[in-house]
Order: C-alpha cells, then sequence, then structure tokens
C-alpha cells in the first residue's frame, strides 16, 4: 500500500516545530513514504525548499498549509483546517488564502482572524482536511459531548463553502485514545451518505488517516516544549525539564509500516488507503520559471525594444560627443551589439524600468553611487544614466555582466542614501503597483522576506533563558565560544567551552538543546534593498504578508528563491559613505561652489598623495591599517592602481600583494603565462587580478567568444576536478586551433586555473574605486567640510582617528565654546567646533537653551544667570566643563569643578540678581590649574573622546621641525632619520648566535601618529635605552631603515638612538614657537608699516581684486617644487603677510630665474596678480610676476 503523510509542520512555522523541509523530506523518504505533504500554518515559506528537497529525494512533494479560521458553529475561536493545491488553480488558491491571513498582522504572535465568508472565494481546487486535533472544530464539538447530528450539520455547513472543484475528508487517527473519536466520525461520514446520497460529493466526505506531525522522533517534543517557552518568554521550572526531557510525544513521523499496522487495527485501512487517494489528486507544482518581466508603459515606439534603442542611442550621443570618429563608431558597435543581447533575451523592459527609475531619482535630486558590480560593464547602462562608469574607458567586459550563453536575469543594483532609498522605493510603489488608494498594500510590487535564524549564541541567549540560567552564566558560555561561530565548532575547538559544559549538567543540556535549534527560523523580516515587482498577481505566485516596512507587502519568499519565480527583483542598496559623501557634496554647493562629482579630475596630484602616505583611514574600501600599509609601500600614481588594490585586498589575493608591489617598482621581473597575453596583463604586471582579464586571455589566447569565456571562467572557478579537466581539454583544443601546441597550452591553463576563482569583478573595483577616490579627493580639497560631516557621524575613538587626521590635512578642530558652538559639529570661522550634543548627558532642552541663549557669553556666571534654573543640574554643568564648553571664556576647569556647587547655591540665593550675584563670593581656589593630561582625561569622561591636542601631536608640531623628524613612511630604505613617536609595547627575544648571543633584545611598537611599526633595538641598543621605555611615553628616534626581504613590508627599522621627550619640553617648545610666531607676526607689521610710509603701491593680500595685479610684502612660509604639465618645474609657495596666509604660484619661466633666491623665512617684495583659487574658486591665489628679497635690520 501506496501512503501519503497529509499533515506536516516544519520549522517555518516559527518556534513550533524544530524540522527543517529538507529534513522532513529525507525522513519520510527514510520511513516509507510514497508522498509527502508540507502544511504549515497560514504561511507558505517553506515550500519552495520542500519541494525541491522532494523532488531531488524521488518522493511525491504535495503544496499545503493549514489555515485557522473562525468556527462555524463557535465563530468566537479559531479551528484549524488543512488544504492541499490539486492543480495550479489550487495553488494559486492556497496562496491567496495565505495572503489573505498573513497582511493582517506582522506580529507572527497575534491572532490572525479568518472568517470562512472572507476566503470562501478561494476554496476551490483544493482537497480541504478537517484535521483529527484539538485545534479542529469537530473534534472540540466531539470533546463536548455534541450529537452525530450536529456534527452532520457542521460538516454540510463547511462543504457547502467549499466549490465542487474541491474534495472534503475528515481526518482520524489511528489511537486507542482517539478509538471513539474515529468511531464519532465514521459513524458521522454513515449518516451523511445515507442523507445525502443525491448531493455533491463534499456532503458525503470520506475519511483519511492523519498524524498532525511536527516533530521527527517521539523525544523531539521536548525541543517543541522548549520552543513554546521561548515564543512566550517563560522559563521553564527545574521539575517541567526534568518531565519533558522524559515524555515521548504522539505528533513524530511514524515509520509508514507502523502507521500501516495501527490502522489495520483499529480498522481504518480504508482511511490509510484515502492517503494515497488524495496524494494522486494533488499534483499542483511550485512555479519556477523563466524571468516574467512587466511590460513598461510607454506609447513612443511600437514596442519596448525600439524604445529602449531609441533611449539608449540618445544617451550615446550625449557621452560620445567629444570623441574622435573612429572613437564614435567603436562605442556605436558596442552599444549595437548590447542592445542586440537585451533583446534577444528578453530583458528590454527590464532596463527601461531600471532607467526610469534612475531617472526620477536624478530628477528629485537624489544622490546615487556611480555603480556597483558587472552592471559597470554595460555601455547601454551607461548610455541611459544608470551608472556613471564609462565602460570602453576602463576596458570592461559586457559578458561579465549579461551572456547569451548563460540565461540568467541581468542584476543592476543600485547604491542610494537611506533618504534616497525611500524616494526610490516610493516612486515604484507608485507607478508600477497599481495600488487603488494611497496607503494601501500593492500585488504587484512588495519587499522580499528575509528569516531571521537562531545563530549558535542566539540560541544559547534563549535556551539559557527558559533553562532559568542567570545572565552572567550564559555570557561565559558565549564568551567561552571564543572565536567559533557554530555550537559544535565551539565544542570540538575550544576547551574552555567544553569545561563549562562537563562543569554543569544544566551548561551542558543548554548546549544540547541549543545543538538542535541553531539555524531555525526565529523571526521574519525584510531584506532590507529588494524590491520585487511583477506584472501579475504576487498574493496568487508566492503570497504575501504584512511586514514592518509599510505601505508595501512582502513576498513571501527569500532572495534566494524570489528570481526562482521568474520575478523582477531590484535592490536599492543604502551605502552609509554615500550619504557621508552626499552631506559634504552639499556643504561645498551651498558655499557656492559648484562640483559635479563625475568631473573630478582622475589626476589630481594632491588627491594621490594621500594614498600614497596610506592617510585613508576614512576613505571608503581603502580604511584598514593594512590596506594604508600596502598603500605606503606601493605608492599608487593613477586610478588604475588603484583599482588593482581594491580587487587584491582579499583574503587569497591578498597574498601576492607584496609580489605586485615589487613588480611595479621594478624589484621583481614582470613574467607572463605567454608573451601573447602581455597586452592582457600588463597593466597588472603579468597577474590575473581581474575576471575579466581571465575571459579576454581565453578568447585571445584560445580562440573563445567573449560569451564562451565567462563561461569557461565560471567552470574553472568552481574547483570541480571532471570540469577542470573538461574545460582544460577545450582550451587546450582552441587553442591548438590558434596555432599553439598542445604543450604550450596546457602550460597556460594550468597558470591560469589558479586565479579563476580569485579573480575580482573589474566592473565592481573600477566603480567603488571611483567612489573612493571622489572621498579622497573631498577630504584633500574640501577638508574642513569633509571632517566637519565625518565627525558628525563618528562616535568615540573613531573620532579622535578623524580629529587626528583633520589636523593632519591642516583643519582646527576646537572643543565645544559655550558662544559658538551649535547642537552638531560645525564651521566656525573656517575651523570646526563640536557640538553640543557630543557632550553625554545634556537634555534635549537643555542644548536648546544654550543655543539659543542670548550672546556673548562672558563669564560661567553669566551664562548661570541667563539660564532657567530648572536646567541648573550639576551633573549636565559639570559636563560641560570637563568638555571644556567655557575655556575660550579664560575660566579654568579645575577651578570651576571646585567652586560649581557655590556658585550654583549663590544663583540660587540671588535670585538671578546681576547685583546680589557681586555681593554674593565664593571661597577663592588655591588649587592648581587643569593641565593637558587632565583635560583629555575629563574629555573621555564628558565625551567619550578628546579634542585637547595629545602629548604626540604636541611633540611632532613643536619639536619635529628642531630635530627634522618625519613619519615611518617618509623613511627611505637604505636611509636613515629620525621620528618622533609614542611607545605602545614589546616583545622581548634572545640572540641566538654571534657576539651577543644569549643577551637580550626586544621588538618595540612605535606608533608615529600614522601607523604603528615595531622598531629593532639590539642587545646594545636594548640595554641602553630599556630603563627609559614606559607605555604611552614620547620618544625621538634615530632609525636605519634596511632593505629585509624576509619581513612581509620588505623592510625592517633599527634603532640607533632614543631620547626621551618629557612634557615640560614638549611644553617649553610650544611656547618657544609661539613666541617666535608672534614676533614674526610684529616683524611683519613693522615691515608693512616701513613700506607704508616709504611707498605708495603697497596693498594687503587680503584687499587684492580679482585679476588686480599689484605690489605687496610678505614672508615665504614654505615651498614646494614640483613638475608642470609639460615636465617643467614650478612651485607652490605660500607667502604670509597680516592679514594671512596665501597660495602663490611660481610657473617655470618665473622659477629658472629666482629658484635660488626662494629662502624659507625670508621677505620679499612681490609682484603679484590674484587669480581664482582651485579647487575653491571663491578663495583668492597669486600669480608670481617679480620678486625681490627684503632684508630686515634690527
Amino acid at each position: 500500500m501506496k501512503i501519503a503523510a497529509l499533515e506536516t509542520m516544519s520549522a517555518n512555522t516559527i518556534l513550533s516545530s524544530p524540522v527543517k523541509p529538507r529534513d522532513l523530506v529525507q525522513a519520510a523518504k527514510k520511513r516509507g513514504y510514497e508522498a509527502v505533504a508540507l502544511t504549515d500554518v497560514d504561511f507558505s515559506f517553506g515550500l519552495p525548499e520542500f519541494y525541491q528537497a522532494a523532488k531531488e529525494a524521488g518522493i511525491k512533494p504535495i503544496l499545503g498549509l493549514s489555515a485557522r479560521l473562525s468556527g462555524l458553529v463557535d465563530d468566537q475561536r479559531r479551528y484549524d483546517l488543512v488544504f492541499l493545491a490539486k492543480n495550479q488553480a489550487g495553488y494559486e488558491a492556497l496562496m491567496r488564502l495565505s495572503s489573505a491571513a498573513c497582511i493582517q498582522t506582522d506580529d507572527l504572535q497575534s491572532d490572525r482572524v479568518l472568517t470562512p465568508g472572507q476566503v470562501k472565494k478561494y476554496f476551490h481546487d483544493l482537497v480541504v482536511i478537517v484535521p483529527a486535533s484539538p485545534a479542529s472544530e469537530l473534534r472540540m464539538m466531539f470533546d463536548q459531548g455534541m450529537s452525530v447530528e450536529e456534527g452532520c450539520r457542521y460538516v454540510e455547513a463547511l462543504a457547502g463553502l467549499l466549490d465542487e472543484s474541491c474534495d472534503l475528508y475528515l481526518g482520524v487517527y489511528a489511537s486507542l485514545i482517539l478509538q471513539d473519536y474515529d468511531d464519532y466520525v465514521q459513524q458521522l461520514a454513515a449518516a451523511l451518505a445515507d442523507k445525502n446520497g443525491d448531493k455533491s460529493p463534499n456532503f458525503q466526505p470520506g475519511l483519511v488517516a492523519v498524524e498532525d506531525v511536527r516533530y521527527l522522533d517521539p523525544e523531539d517534543q521536548f525541543l517543541v516544549k522548549v520552543m513554546d517557552a521561548i515564543k512566550h518568554k517563560r522559563v521553564m521550572s527545574s521539575q517541567e525539564i526534568t518531565e519533558k526531557i522524559a515524555e515521548k510525544g504522539s505528533h513524530a513521523l511514524a515509520p509508514a509500516q507502523d502507521l500501516a499496522d495501527r490502522c489495520q487495527k483499529y480498522g481504518l485501512e480504508a482511511a490509510l488507503e484515502n492517503s494515497w487517494v488524495i496524494a494522486s489528486k494533488c499534483q499542483a507544482e511550485i512555479p519556477f520559471q523563466k524571468p516574467q518581466l512587466p511590460v513598461f508603459a510607454q506609447n513612443v515606439c511600437p514596442t519596448s525594444g525600439e524604445y529602449l534603442a531609441q533611449l539608449a542611442n540618445a544617451g550615446l550621443k550625449r557621452i560620445a560627443a567629444s570623441l574622435p570618429p573612429a572613437r564614435q563608431a567603436e562605442y556605436q558597435k558596442r552599444l549595437d551589439y548590447e542592445l542586440q543581447v537585451i533583446h534577444q533575451m528578453g530583458f528590454d523592459d527590464y532596463f527601461l524600468i531600471v532607467a526610469d527609475i534612475v531617472a526620477n531619482c536624478r530628477k528629485q535630486g537624489v544622490l546615487l553611487g556611480p555603480g556597483r558590480g558587472s552592471a559597470a560593464g554595460s555601455l547601454v547602462a551607461y548610455a541611459l544614466d544608470i551608472t556613471r562608469v564609462d565602460p570602453l574607458k576602463y576596458g570592461l567586459l559586457f559578458e561579465r555582466f549579461l551572456n547569451p550563453a548563460r540565461s540568467t536575469m541581468p542584476d543592476i543594483d543600485l547604491d542610494f542614501t537611506s533618504e534616497g532609498q525611500k524616494v526610490a522605493i516610493d516612486y515604484v510603489y507608485r507607478k508600477y503597483g497599481q495600488v487603488a488608494r494611497p496607503g494601501q498594500g500593492s500585488d504587484r510590487v512588495a519587499r522580499i522576506l528575509a528569516l531571521t535564524a537562531l545563530k549558535a549564541k542566539s540560541a544559547l541567549d534563549r535556551v539559557g533563558e527558559v533553562f532559568g540560567l542567570k545572565p552572567l552564566a550564559i555570557a561565559k558560555l558565549k564568551q567561552a565560544m571564543g572565536q567559533q561561530t557554530r555550537l559544535k565548532q565551539a565544542y570540538d575547538q575550544e576547551l574552555a567551552f567544553r569545561s563549562l559544559l562537563s562543569a554543569s549538567p544544566l551548561n551542558r543540556l543548554v548546549y544540547q538543546t541549543a545543538l538542535r535549534l541553531e539555524d531555525l527560523p526565529a523571526d521574519t523580516g525584510t531584506h532590507a534593498p529588494g524590491v520585487v515587482i511583477s506584472q501579475d498577481s504576487l498574493a496568487a505566485r508566492t503570497g504575501l504578508m504584512k511586514g514592518k516596512e509599510t505601505p508595501l507587502w512582502t513576498v513571501q519568499q527569500t532572495k534566494e528563491y524570489v528570481e526562482k519565480y521568474g520575478l523582477l527583483k531590484i535592490d536599492f542598496l543604502v551605502l552609509t559613505n554615500l550619504e557621508f559623501f552626499g552631506k559634504v557634496v552639499k556643504r561645498i554647493q551651498a558655499e557656492g561652489i559648484k562640483l559635479v562629482p563625475e568631473q573630478i579630475p582622475l589626476d589630481d596630484p594632491a588627491t594621490y598623495r594621500l594614498f600614497q602616505r596610506g592617510q585613508t583611514s576614512l576613505i571608503f574600501q581603502f580604511g584598514s591599517g593594512e590596506m594604508q600599509k600596502f598603500l605606503r609601500q606601493l605608492h599608487p600614481e593613477t586610478f588604475a592602481d588603484l583599482c588593482a588594490m581594491t580587487a587584491l585586498y582579499r583574503p587569497g589575493p591578498k597574498d601576492s600583494i607584496p609580489d605586485y608591489i615589487a613588480r611595479k617598482h621594478g624589484k621583481q621581473a614582470v613574467v607572463y603565462p605567454d608573451p601573447s597575453l602581455a597586452p592582457i596583463l600588463q597593466e597588472t604586471y603579468g597577474y590575473f587580478v581581474y575576471q575579466e582579464q581571465i575571459i579576454q586571455a581565453a578568447q585571445a589566447y584560445a580562440g573563445f567568444s567573449l560569451a564562451q569565456a565567462d563561461i569557461f571562467r565560471r567552470a574553472i572557478s568552481k574547483k570541480n576536478a571532471r570540469l577542470l579537466q573538461d574545460e582544460r581539454q577545450r582550451f587546450i583544443k582552441g587553442a591548438k586551433q590558434m596555432g599553439k601546441s598542445a604543450e604550450q597550452a596546457g602550460h597556460v591553463f594550468d597558470q591560469i586555473a589558479p586565479f579563476a576563482d580569485y579573480g575580482f569583478n573589474k566592473s565592481h573595483a573600477v566603480a567603488y574605486s571611483l567612489f573612493s577616490y571622489w572621498e579622497a579627493y573631498l577630504e584633500v580639497h574640501f577638508p574642513r567640510e569633509f571632517f566637519v560631516e565625518m565627525l558628525d557621524q563618528s562616535r568615540g575613538k573613531d573620532r579622535e582617528q578623524a580629529i587626528n587626521d583633520a589636523r593632519q590635512l591642516g583643519v582646527a578642530v576646537f572643543g565645544p565654546d559655550i558662544n559658538q558652538s551649535k547642537s552638531t559639529f560645525s564651521l566656525v570661522n573656517g575651523r570646526i567646533c563640536v557640538g553640543f550634543k557630543s557632550i553625554l548627558g545634556l537634555s534635549r532642552e537643555l542644548i536648546a537653551a544654550i543655543t539659543g541663549m542670548p550672546k556673548p557669553i562672558t563669564s560661567f556666571d553669566d551664562f548661570l544667570g541667563k539660564l532657567e534654573p530648572d536646567l541648573r543640574k550639576e551633573q549636565a554643568l559639570r559636563s560641560l566643563i570637563e568638555a571644556g564648553a567655557f575655556d575660550s571664556l579664560g575660566e579654568d576647569r579645575n577651578e570651576l569643578l571646585a567652586t560649581l556647587s557655590d556658585r550654583l547655591d549663590n544663583a540660587k540665593l540671588s535670585l538671578d540678581s546681576p547685583m546680589l550675584q557681586q555681593i554674593l563670593s565664593i571661597k577663592p581656589y588655591t588649587g592648581e590649574k587643569a593641565r593637558p593630561d587632565q583635560k583629555i582625561a575629563m574629555e573621555l569622561k564628558a565625551m567619550g573622546f578628546t579634542v585637547t591636542v595629545p602629548l604626540l601631536l604636541q611633540a611632532k608640531l613643536n619639536l619635529g621641525p628642531r630635530f627634522k623628524a618625519g613619519n615611518f613612511s617618509q623613511l627611505p630604505v637604505g636611509g636613515r632619520g629620525s621620528v618622533i613617536a609614542e611607545y605602545k609595547e614589546s616583545r622581548d627575544w634572545v640572540a641566538k648566535r654571534g657576539r651577543n648571543a644569549g643577551a637580550p633584545g626586544t621588538n618595540a611598537a612605535f606608533f608615529d601618529g600614522q601607523s604603528q611599526e615595531w622598531v629593532t633595538l639590539f642587545p646594545e641598543a636594548y640595554q641602553r635605552y630599556r630603563q627609559l621605555l614606559k607605555p604611552g611615553g614620547i620618544y625621538l628616534l634615530d632609525l636605519v631603515k634596511k632593505e629585509d626581504n624576509y619581513k612581509q613590508r620588505e623592510y625592517s627599522l633599527e634603532l640607533r638612538a632614543l631620547k626621551a621627550l618629557s612634557g615640560k619640553e614638549i611644553a617649553a617648545a610650544k611656547k618657544t614657537r609661539e613666541e617666535g610666531e608672534a614676533v614674526t607676526d610684529i616683524q611683519q607689521r613693522r615691515v608693512e608699516k616701513y613700506f607704508d610710509q616709504h611707498y605708495q603701491d603697497m596693498k594687503r593680500l587680503a584687499d587684492f581684486s580679482l585679476k588686480e595685479e599689484a605690489n605687496a610684502i610678505a614672508q615665504l612660509r614654505s615651498f614646494r617644487i614640483k613638475p608642470d604639465k609639460h615636465g617643467e618645474e614650478m612651485a607652490t609657495t605660500i607667502f604670509a603677510d597680516s592679514t594671512g596666509s596665501y597660495k602663490v604660484m611660481i610657473f617655470a619661466e618665473q622659477l629658472a630665474r629666482l629658484h635660488p633666491d626662494l629662502v624659507q623665512g625670508g621677505y620679499y617684495v612681490l609682484r603679484l596678480e590674484a587669480i581664482k583659487g582651485y579647487p575653491d574658486p571663491s578663495q583668492l591665489e597669486f600669480k608670481l610676476y617679480q620678486l625681490k628679497q627684503f632684508h630686515l635690520r634690527s
């Protein structure tokens, strides 16, 4: 006898079953069933996995669900009915039924109430089973002693709701406990057959044996009890745990033969035979299909293909207008080819829809990223303004994006800000959603389901809580897992974890239970970026549910299955860095500067210098310490260098970076797998860095078409031995046809194959490197705007890093100022001020009062007098003082903190009268003023970061010039120089050979404000300086940088001498520098006064008008020689007078005459013309015509 399991629940009935759909299928197959149904409660998202697993296992899948409807007899309660789809119409009815239930609420624990009248229209092409469980209304009627006649009336009422295409069955359960119920149902069926012989078969329902399976084995009932406790946040007592663990449940999947034996014992053989009768009727399948795209609505052209071609060609005219004719023809040929492929694959409407969405966003001022992924390789996408990357300029391949040889949906992911994402999704909802009224969910546009699984530590949390484990004990278990992310891995590899389990039976039980629940769904959510657009009803195809993202509903399928249903999925991704970038651009544009990201020059030397210094901690993709180290070694000079680093900096390829750098600098020979591949691999020094290079190599060497070459790349990347051998033979065969020998071809294949899995998508590398470059350009040329936004969005130590970077680029950052700060970080007179929101513990009311307070505030007591009495909270005022908000008033922090209570008392007693405040006095403060180290501690307490200039930075600023000290990265290999750095830690060692054998030495870590390096102290140096080394101490290091091929960084740093720099020495140097600057300022004014008295045509630099030519007297502060665009030397200088410092350009012709006369610190009479500044045209710069040094006399 063939038997089917018709009522089964999986883990997709959230926290009600521990059974994964695939495990259910495997168990049913193993236990002798010929068919199995999945009937989760209300939701359908487990069906695709179940269906695929059943097909693979060779067991018949039956698509179903259990729905809870208000009763026909007792309409105040909900009761279960099981629905199985007979055919595709039945499948659609099933999905609509599920949708009707699931769009009611997004709370999984809430009751979803459906009345039979609401969903009667979906009762067609279904098998409907009244279960035998207590959740069935018929079972309730029996348990309450209702008669067979009353039971008949219930069945007749139910049958009256069903279309004639439905089949109604009454469930029975073969068990001694339910024998009386089974007899009742048999009597009821017989009575109905006698009574309704002339009516529809549904009025004479058959019986079917059902089991109500919720777990696989009887002992798994304990897991269901635990899941129920988790769901209802209930703690199980130790007695309950002991009892439940010993119980055997009755909802297991019994072996088919056991079920047959029981049915025979209780006279239910016919009911069991009906399980296969029902299975035979159920032929519905999951509607997996090729892409079914919505048709883009337009009335311009007869077809979507013609309209797409029209738009793309119009875009091409715009972008290729400035190109020479031959190049234009190349672009046209590529565009025509892409359009042909797009049309042949049926994706015209896809491009039109995406282009429409992007165009609307750009029209509304939404900032989008330049592109991402392989879509940047499409000229059509570029011509439609979907992407902002020219694929021909960077050698990007269309076939990597869309290949006619493999039928997959194109995938254009779009990067947005969070606000931009809302604008885009709202537009899609309004235009493509076909909603009857705003705010209503759509049956054509929906979000995508995401399932939140119980991960290892989360499972420990949940199980530990319901077992009554203390939070500290749970935390210890999680901590003992170390870096492991799986419970079994933690048990196998972490001794501390095993020890905790061995020490406590309860810990052991928590682990064993959590292990069984690991990876099961615990909640539903929304796939953040994804939106589905459909031409037909989503409710009928995938089912819909209510999610958090109103008004849109959510399809009841995850992103893994959405495309298998043939649905159009578009990802609207939020890129945090783009959000930041957009805010910086808006600040710049608000100052009247027209900045268009796409017009930023990609050959800007200053931007590349930022990358060369590795000063990229805040730059997208280039922020890690290791990446910064590689950048300093690589010394990138072109955009191609940046793209290569983006592609190489990943596990696997990262190991080849040192060799790549060595090849770039000529320290290692560039070797090609074959000379014919040199044109392809030249830009990456003989390495396969990009997937596109593998495709091009297969085309050039083996004669593959680009489409075939992409298939080849994908095949060999899978590392399947049989596939590799097949592709090897295919490659050799193609190469032989190109005139290569089999031996040569085999060698080249063996060179290509290892890179196939590591090669990076060049289109993505170019698109994201472009965005990274844009960010770096803003940091270099608009540092104030860049850092004020960066500081506003960063937190804690990240802010300290940003402040440090800002200061290195000459941006002044000051703490909160009671007179000038706003609520957030702001620019005040060209410097960045910390906002009051950064101070911990300040209420919104206090911040509003401070920013709205009449200014200026002249003293702390003046501030108290202006502050409303109910806002004078001592702790909040302490935080303001500790953050330095009153420093600019000349108030000392220690004094204010010591006298705060007295000042508050006086303010209260004086009733805010200034006269009384003057009369009331406070005890004079006799303590010390706040030192820099105290200020730093206060700021860390009040804000979590510090703005007081760290001692290291003070030392570099005030002593660096004296000792000619630079950074580690500035030391040339083979050279010697000085670095001021902070000592961090040491790793001691013992010399093994030589005259110092047995003597200790150390490798000491020093931080120079930009990077940390290990410095070797050999035994003599270690013996001399070991007592001086204190963590946090500042030191002047005399170093030698030696080439060392045994180290990954290819150099070593050796200490020759060390000097400790004390706080007093640094403070004295600061005082000397400031006095020197003051003397310089006095000298400057004296010089200007002299020239004003003796000459009539001298102007201050700030008084020049644009294009005005005149004379000035100024001091040369700095100058830098560099090549101009013709390769000739020019100079960029900074000259200063009493009105400020300005950039003065000395071009090649003048520099040839004047160079020997340039002395830093010297005073000069200048003949200048004022010109527009770059990159900020609102700032004047100057062009030098003549120069003569002026010597001061005492």
